[in-house]
């Protein structure tokens, strides 16, 4: 399955710029994300439906539901999974700690 366009995540500018700035993270492409040289985050979208995949420590953790147009609460539940996440995976992969 593909990952979702850039345009379709135009609602999420801010939840970006905050995974942005989690520490070892990059994106090489927009929208797909990496913790140091593994990836760790990206998005897709399906039959009117966009959810994250994103890495738990070592492995692919559940789906995390990110509807289109999403309220400021709901935006604020996926960072705050993102960044658990990011710690678990930062953690085994030796990367930074943090977020």
């Amino acid at each position: 399955m593909g990952h979702a366009r850039y345009e379709e995540l135009g609602d999420l500018q801010d939840v970006l710029r905050a995974v942005r700035n989690l520490p070892g993270v990059t994106e090489p492409r927009p929208g797909i994300f990496y913790l140091r040289r593994a990836p760790f985050l990206h998005f897709h979208t399906a039959a009117g439906r966009r959810w994250a995949d994103a890495k738990v420590g070592a492995t692919w953790g559940a789906e995390i539901e990110v509807p289109f147009g999403a309220t400021g609460w709901m935006k604020v539940a996926v960072l705050r999974e993102i960044r658990r996440r990011h710690r678990r995976t930062a953690t085994a992969v030796g990367g930074a700690k943090g977020g």
